[in-house]
C-alpha cells in the first residue's frame, strides 16, 4: 500500500523546488519517481521475501517536477519494463498524481514509460477541421534496483521519439557527462532541441543543447545530485494521411533519472 500521506509531503516539498523548462510549449508529462536507486531488502515481518519498492507519479504542466494535474483523458500507455524485458501494464492510482506503487524483486535495471494518448489540437480560423498541430508524448523514468551491471537502457523501447541512454545513469558522478541518444521511428534524430534540468539546482540552472547528426548529445553534472529531467521536442511538416488535417506534428520525449 502506498503511504499517501508520505507522498502527499514529499510532493509538496517538491513544489517549492521548480526547475523551469527552456523549451516553451503545450503541457508536457512526465514520470516522476520517489526512489530511483531502491536497494532490495527484507523483514521478518514487513517484507518476508526480499524486494524494493518505489512509487512512480505524474507531472504534467510546465514546471518540473510538479505543476498540474495529468487528466485520464491524456494517458495513452503506462507499464513497466523489467530486468527480464517482460513488460507490466500498470494500473494508475486514483488522484490528479495518478501515483502507483511498484515492487521490484530482483536487482537490476527497470523503465517505467508512459505516452500520452495522440491528438489534434488549435483549431485553425477559417479553416473546418484543420488543425495547428498534432501531437504525441513519450516518456520514461531510469530505476537502478540494487547492483546494476553495464547499461540496462541502452535499447529503445519503441517509442515514436525516444532518448537513450548511453551511459547509465544510476552510475554517474560530480563532473560526469551523461550521454544520450535520440531517436526517431528507431532512427537518429539530428539537430533536436533538448533541455535539461536538475530537480536540486535551486538557482534554475539548465541546460540547452541540440543532438548532433548522429542524434547524440550530452550533459555535464556540474553540481547536483538527485533527480534529472531531459525533454526533446521535434516537429515537422505534416505527412501521409495528416497533411490536409494540421500545420505541425510535434513530439515530445522526456526521460528521468537521479544521479546517486
Amino acid at each position: 500500500m502506498i503511504n499517501l500521506k508520505r507522498f502527499l509531503q514529499v510532493v509538496f516539498v517538491l513544489a517549492f523546488c521548480f526547475c523551469f523548462s527552456g523549451i516553451v510549449s503545450a503541457h508536457t508529462m512526465w514520470l516522476n519517481v520517489t526512489d530511483y536507486n531502491p536497494k532490495i531488502f527484507s523483514h521478518p515481518k514487513y517484507a518476508p521475501k526480499p524486494r524494493a519498492k518505489s512509487v512512480i507519479y505524474f507531472g504534467w504542466g510546465h514546471k518540473y517536477p510538479v505543476d498540474g494535474f495529468f487528466g485520464d483523458k491524456y494517458l495513452g500507455d503506462f507499464f513497466l519494463i523489467k530486468t527480464d524485458g517482460s513488460k507490466k501494464v500498470l494500473e494508475p492510482g486514483k488522484g490528479g498524481f495518478k501515483a502507483v506503487e511498484i515492487i521490484m524483486k530482483k536487482e537490476g535495471g527497470y523503465i517505467a514509460a508512459a505516452t500520452v494518448k495522440p491528438a489534434f489540437a488549435g483549431y485553425v480560423k477559417g479553416k473546418k477541421d484543420f488543425f495547428e498541430r498534432r501531437y504525441a508524448q513519450y516518456a520514461k523514468a531510469i530505476i537502478n534496483t540494487g547492483e546494476v551491471l553495464g547499461n540496462p537502457f541502452s535499447k529503445p523501447i519503441g517509442h515514436k521519439l525516444e532518448i537513450i541512454p548511453l551511459v547509465n545513469p544510476g552510475k554517474l558522478k560530480l563532473g560526469d557527462w551523461f550521454e544520450f541518444k535520440v531517436l526517431l521511428d528507431g532512427k537518429s534524430a539530428k539537430r533536436v532541441k533538448v533541455h535539461a534540468c536538475s530537480l536540486f539546482s535551486f538557482t534554475g540552472e539548465s541546460f540547452d543543447v541540440s543532438t548532433d547528426n548522429n542524434g547524440k548529445a550530452k550533459i555535464r553534472v556540474l553540481h547536483y545530485y538527485g533527480p534529472w529531467m531531459v525533454k526533446a521536442v521535434m516537429k515537422l511538416p505534416p505527412s501521409g494521411e495528416f497533411k490536409n488535417k494540421c500545420q505541425e506534428l510535434s513530439y515530445t520525449a522526456t526521460i528521468t533519472f537521479a544521479v546517486p
